[in-house]
């Protein structure tokens, strides 16, 4: 005889921190959003001064892939409790998420040396140095995020059965490489 209990679907409880990550990623969706689109309608209005995007943006979009592929080799490693791997995997990501941000500003360097100005000059200077500046803004909180996980990574606090914290980092990481990629193709393509 099954009882009622038996019955009954099992509910997964998904932890809060990751309803409020997921909050948060919605709100900087329509942030870009917002931005992206002012762009195209700015542009439309005339007077756009149509520049290259400087090679170290190239580059930098090469770090934060690769920084992907390192996160995702943390993800693995915790699930089969390979605690030295999440170590270095961790400690590779943050190194390469540090490196794109320095790239960044070299191609901010590039960019004033070719007479492309966050102010005092034309809006499409504006407009790319916001969209790219608020990018590495919410980075610096992924950058945050990873040198905290790193240092519990460290001390050997994740495993199989306690992967929220890497879980949490991880997703908040790969929502700023997609942000970035979509963002870079954008500013490519609508010049």
């Amino acid at each position: 005889m099954i009882t009622t209990m038996e019955m009954q679907p099992t509910i997964t409880k998904i932890p809060t921190p990751k309803i409020v990550l997921w909050v948060a990623m919605v709100s900087m969706i329509m942030i870009f959003a917002g931005l992206t689109s002012g762009y195209i309608v700015r542009q439309a209005e005339g007077n756009w001064m149509s520049f290259e995007v400087p090679l170290a943006f190239y580059f930098s979009t090469g770090l934060l892939i690769a920084s992907s592929i390192t996160m995702f080799w943390a993800q693995k490693a915790v699930k089969r409790d390979q605690l030295q791997s999440i170590k270095i995997a961790l400690i590779l990501t943050l190194g390469l998420g540090l490196a794109f941000v320095f790239s960044q500003f070299l191609g901010y360097n590039q960019l004033v040396n070719e007479g492309v100005y966050f102010t005092g000059g034309n809006i499409a200077g504006s407009f790319f140095y916001v969209i790219t500046g608020l990018h590495i803004a919410h980075l610096a909180g992924g950058i945050l995020a990873l040198i905290f996980t790193s240092g519990k990574s460290i001390m050997e606090k994740y495993n199989s059965s306690n992967l929220l914290g890497i879980q949490l980092c991880a997703m908040y990481w790969h929502f700023l490489d997609f942000l970035w990629l979509y963002l870079f193709v954008f500013l490519v393509a609508i010049r």
